[in-house]
């Protein structure tokens, strides 16, 4: 009998049906309602708590894992996992303390019911039991997913965030952490293994320890301010640098007007790590970045962690990454930095995308056929002014994108009577030192038609703001990419690419072993020399992020009054 009455709750709980369902069928059929002990009853009160309707709340916090709840107890007929007779949770020395750090992490402890489950343990009323089993459930779940995958899917924050979180499993977690002595150490294996990670999190430690003091003095505002000059705004200039320990010199200093050696030297310091052209000239962008205040940057800690959740496990024993608004690559070898060097990256209008994906070939002197979105944005503006711009820049156009289409002149079509309508015309730039693509392209197919490329246009990697293109990344040293790449293909040494270059003809060559890349967003991030770096947020995503957490969580706290 109690068998039959089981099966009816699993049937109740997987359809989230009433919970009325069972006590009904009690007063219809006496011989449905057995007799069971105390003791043996919290399987049932289980159940019963699951097969409720709409949203499962206990103590007025909701469970956010219902389904994959209910799916895991009804898989063991409902038996609780963690709790006994007793009230005494099994496995579960140190998970409350863990569930409250879990700001340590960037997390927001509110959500994995510490309080909750420290109120009920050691109770041998069979209801809070089962309360007790099912928080603990919901809260390794949320936990591991959270700590591991992100609370947010990146392309809720913005389209252009196709990353792919590694998959975790909410049943699944729950089934392995049953298995466990120890539930706070099963959870803390979750973590994230990159060791940027774990700077963030230490970082993390100590931004909020200074915003939860007060932060640092603002610079305030002032005029450009070079070596030498006197300023009022001087002395707020160098209390805000010895806050942050950039300025050392002495306090009868402090209140001084004049913009000295000793200060220059703390301002090229702070502008060094903050994206800044290291000049010691204070003016419009690094006085912002001095005014960003420390709960600011705690907010960009936490950002940058949720990313580097998205991330797999394993990057690749070689690979290559690109941070966008660093403006960076890195290709790494067995965990050592092979080579680097400047890139492009995306506009703000058409932002480079954040995603992992594999290098499988590459192609010497490409051609450049012209998207569609380029066409329309950047070359009907220029054929307006000058009908004759394609031919300029050995571009040549066809009537269609039909294969077989016919070649026409371009200072033959009224491009203002065309207008929007020029994507129906197919652009193809050839080979050659005009060509947009340079003399070598890396490919790894994506949604996105995005790829790493040379650049013929040198001059702007000069520059230290280059979010210019349409979105693929120009690389700074195409030669020194190309040998990380080929390495090992000893059929294509040096010689070999620079005679295929130099015939102007294009060539794909497919690499023997894929390489990942990852491109990335990270505007904090640590050197070699374990320094912490804070950079522009270019596209706006961790403000996004922010935004998006708290549309998440209606009624929650901003990210730095949680975590501060």
């Amino acid at each position: 009998m109690r068998s039959l009455f089981r099966n009816l709750l699993i049937v109740a709980a997987l359809a989230g049906g009433p919970s009325g369902v069972i006590p009904a069928l009690a007063q219809e059929d006496p011989a449905y309602a057995p007799v069971l002990s105390p003791e043996t009853e919290t399987d049932v009160a289980i159940a019963r708590r699951l097969s409720r309707n709409g949203a499962l709340t206990i103590e007025g916090q909701r469970l956010r894992n219902l389904d994959a709840l209910r799916r895991f107890y009804a898989e063991r007929g409902f038996d609780p996992v963690w709790t006994g007779a007793s009230g005494i949770v099994i496995a579960a020395d140190g998970l409350v303390a863990l569930l409250r750090a879990s700001d340590q992490e960037g997390l927001n402890p509110l959500h994995y019911h510490a309080d909750a489950i420290e109120r009920r343990m050691g109770s041998g009323d069979v209801g809070v039991q089962a309360e007790l089993d099912l928080l603990i459930a919901d809260a390794v779940m949320e936990y591991a997913s959270d700590l591991r995958a992100g609370r947010l899917a990146p392309r809720s924050i913005a389209p252009e965030l196709a990353a792919v979180p590694p998959r975790v499993d909410a049943v699944e977690i729950a089934k392995r952490a049953r298995d466990e002595t120890n539930l706070a150490a099963f959870l803390a294996g979750f973590t994230p293994p990159h060791p940027q990670y774990a700077a963030l999190r230490d970082a993390l430690r100590r931004y909020r320890a200074l915003a939860s003091g007060g932060g640092w003095p603002a610079a305030g505002q002032g005029p450009v301010l070079k070596p030498g000059m006197q300023d009022a705004s001087v002395p707020a200039l160098r209390r805000r640098l010895a806050a942050t320990g950039d300025y050392t010199g002495t306090a009868k200093d402090m209140a001084s007007p004049v913009y000295d050696a000793v200060l220059q030297t703390a301002v090229k310091r702070f502008q060094s790590y903050n994206g800044q052209t290291p000049d010691g000239v204070v003016g419009e962008s690094t006085r912002a970045a001095l005014n960003v205040p420390a709960a600011e940057r705690v907010n960009q800690i936490v950002a940058n962690m949720e990313r580097w959740r998205w991330l797999p496990d394993d990057l690749g024993e070689r690979h290559v990454i690109v941070n966008i608004p660093g403006y960076s690559l890195r290709a790494l070898d067995k965990g050592q930095v092979a080579l680097r060097m400047p890139v492009i990256v995306g506009s703000v209008e058409r932002p480079t995308p954040v995603f992992s994906h594999r290098i499988s070939h590459l192609v010497f002197n490409p051609t450049w056929t012209i998207p569609p979105t380029v066409a329309r944005n950047d070359m009907l503006p220029k054929l307006l002014r000058n009908p004759g711009y394609l031919k300029e820049h050995d571009i040549k156009l066809f009537e269609s994108w039909a294969a077989g289409a016919r070649q026409i002149d371009s200072r033959s079509v009224n491009w203002r009577e065309v207008g929007s309508r020029i994507t129906r015309y197919r652009m193809r730039q050839d080979p050659g030192p005009k060509n947009s693509l340079g003399r070598i392209k890396y490919m790894f197919p994506n949604d996105f038609d995005v790829y790493l490329h040379d650049t013929p246009a040198r001059d702007k990697f000069a520059q230290v703001e280059r979010s210019l293109s349409s979105g693929c990344v120009r690389v700074g040293d195409p030669a020194a990419l190309t040998a990380f790449l080929m390495e090992g293909m000893d059929d294509w040494p040096v010689e070999r690419r620079s005679q295929v270059l130099d015939t102007g003809e294009t060539k794909t060559v497919w690499l023997r072993q894929s390489v990942p890349v990852h491109l990335t967003y990270q505007t904090v991030y640590f050197d070699d020399a374990g320094k912490i770096h804070f950079l522009e947020d270019i596209y706006g995503r961790d403000t996004a992020f922010v935004t998006a957490l708290a549309k998440r969580l209606p009624g929650q706290q901003a990210v730095a009054q949680i975590d501060g």
